[in-house]
């Protein structure tokens, strides 16, 4: 037999079980619709809610509330408006105790811009306040004592998150072993700003990406 005649053999029987699978997913109903999703739905407080894969570790509330305390003596702005709805890790074997991807989202009661005020915000405004929030972030890095980590510069835009204009920050975080993408979602309302951090390797990016976009579009906003 010659090769091409061979890899024609194993073409086809790759397509003979592809279609063999798909014949009997849409030719079963009953048993598809059975099927349960890896996703769960978190109802938050103030009409949130998000789905979070079942696999993710989702964060006790007095974790949460640390992780606020020490962002507060890292970059001396008070945290005692700022409630963390909810917080997961997705760990691999590769990471040991460091989360390979991240999501959290929080709420701050304040008057805060309005979205017609997002809205006609122009790029270059943007672009002002990507270098305010990179240089607190290098002072933050610097007072924590942390000397191996480095940050890139923040690169901000608007985003969509269920219907509402979003300002989206986008940077990386590198470590000694580690380099992290990070985007950060902030939905100003006039009375209050929602926020919506992720993170993941990327390294993995090939298998996180999708989840953590999966992620974001879940949020839903009443």
């Amino acid at each position: 037999m010659s090769y091409i005649c061979l890899m024609n053999d194993v073409m086809n029987s790759y397509l003979m079980l592809f279609l063999i699978s798909a014949i009997c997913v849409f030719l079963t109903p009953s048993i598809s619709e059975a099927q349960t999703s890896r996703f769960e739905q978190y109802n938050l407080k103030y009409g949130i809610t998000i789905k979070i894969p079942k696999h993710w570790k989702i964060l006790e509330s007095q974790l949460m509330a640390q992780i606020d305390t020490n962002t507060e003596i890292i970059t001396g702005i008070g945290q005692g408006n700022n409630d963390i709805l909810i917080a997961a890790n997705y760990y691999d074997n590769n990471t040991s105790s460091s989360a390979a991807a991240t999501v959290r989202v929080s709420l701050r009661l304040k008057q805060t811009s309005s979205q017609s005020d997002i809205a006609k915000m122009p790029q270059s405004e943007l672009d002002n306040q990507a270098e305010q929030g990179y240089q607190i972030a290098i002072a933050a890095l610097e007072k924590s004592g942390d000397k191996t980590t480095k940050i890139t510069p923040y690169r901000i835009t608007k985003d969509n998150i269920s219907g509402y204009i979003a300002i989206r920050a986008d940077y990386q975080e590198i470590g000694i072993s580690h380099k992290k993408n990070i985007s950060i979602y902030s939905i100003f309302l006039g009375n209050k700003v929602i926020k919506v951090t992720m993170s993941y390797d990327d390294a993995q990016g090939s298998i996180l990406a999708s989840t953590i976009n999966e992620i974001k579009n879940s949020v839903t906003i009443n």
